[in-house]
């Protein structure tokens, strides 16, 4: 291992901040891949003060900053020096707008140089979404529909919660989740079901998350060759991927540039997955 990878993390505890157990899916890859003393949550950390999928709190901050600023406040709070955290934003795929998307940002913040790392991770294997109903009927359909119980529902009277609105969460059971529907149909004619997107109680989305941290780790693996510095990270796209018929450029991605946040060095590589052309189905002049 590198001079420069021992220095960050050999013998260093790495702290997780999180208050729903992500130590769990972004502990193990960090573990797998540097000489950590180990790795736990923070203990006492409200993260959800940054902002709540359910709608309770809103976020203030864009997702990247808003994973630092978790790491920060549980670096603080902990006296911790190693601090990761993340940050989950669902909405339209930036490709493909009709899929949702599960985008998640990871920081790590070395509070003893004064330095971040962040890494972003896009999916849409992530199980998402919501629908008004007016039965329990079709509140059982959609828990069905969701994956229930490996994804946690959250009931409210409307989708956009208002303050002093009814909201029940953690519905891990079928007869929790018929009796709070009940009780807020017989209240309000109708309610709102969603999938919770909390780390804890939504499967998919933590497999996303440990994916995510498997990447990571292996971008904070790759070393500067100028520099020798660690997170040589893929740092954007270049498009232009050939057709296969005609030759001409496509939108395709044909290769990825590396970067070096220290000394400013890049280069260019190809496509992980080796492919070399476009589909002419993609490609504006076979299929204008």
């Amino acid at each position: 291992m590198s001079d420069a990878l021992q220095q960050l993390f050999a013998g260093r505890e790495l702290l997780v901040a999180t208050m729903h157990e992500k130590e769990r899916v972004l502990g193990p890859a960090f573990l797998a891949r540097f000489p950590l003393a180990g790795c736990r949550a923070i203990t006492g950390l409200d993260t959800d003060r940054f902002g709540a999928f359910s709608g309770e709190r809103r976020r203030e901050l864009d997702p990247r900053a808003t994973a630092e600023a978790k790491a920060r406040a549980g670096a603080e709070l902990a006296g911790a020096e190693l601090v990761l955290a993340s940050e989950g934003s669902f909405g339209p795929h930036p490709a493909s707008p009709f899929l949702s998307c599960d985008e998640e940002w990871l920081v790590l913040w070395d509070r003893a140089r004064e330095t971040t790392y962040a890494h972003r991770h896009l999916s849409v294997e992530a199980i998402c979404g919501g629908v008004e109903c007016s039965t329990w009927e079709e509140v059982a359909r959609c828990a069905e529909r969701f994956s229930f119980p490996e994804h946690a529902l959250v009931l409210k009277h409307r989708s956009a919660w208002e303050p002093g609105d009814p909201i029940a969460k953690d519905l891990l059971e079928r007869a929790a989740l018929e009796d709070a529907a009940r009780a807020m149909l017989r209240a309000h004619g109708r309610l709102w079901v969603e999938v919770d997107l909390r780390a804890h109680r939504n499967a998919t989305r933590r497999r996303v998350i440990e994916r995510a941290a498997r990447e990571f780790a292996n971008e904070l693996a790759q070393l500067c060759p100028r520099c020798g510095a660690v997170h040589y990270a893929v740092a954007r796209a270049l498009r232009g991927l050939p057709c296969a018929d005609c030759g001409e450029p496509t939108l395709g991605i044909r290769a990825l540039v590396r970067a070096c946040a220290r000394c400013g060095a890049s280069s260019e590589e190809p496509r992980p997955d080796g492919r070399a052309h476009e589909d002419p189905g993609a490609c504006a002049s076979c299929n204008p």
